[in-house]
């Protein structure tokens, strides 16, 4: 499991801020869920989630072009 995590967070040996911070953001998002945290609480942290990574995706993209 350590290096499924280590792989996914750093791919080139070193890690990346935003792999780093989607990651926390949504397990933190799963973690405040479980909780019965508040709902916008929640929303924001995946939102953010999902905003750093789809900002990877495009930084990607954007290189191979």
């Amino acid at each position: 499991m350590k290096k499924i995590i280590y792989d996914t967070l750093a791919p080139n040996g070193k890690f990346e801020q935003k792999r780093l911070a989607s990651f926390t953001a949504f397990w933190v998002a799963v973690g405040l869920a479980i909780y019965g945290f508040h709902y916008d609480i929640v929303l924001i942290f995946i939102g953010y989630s999902a905003t750093a990574i789809g900002l990877n995706v495009w930084n990607k993209k954007i290189d191979k072009n």
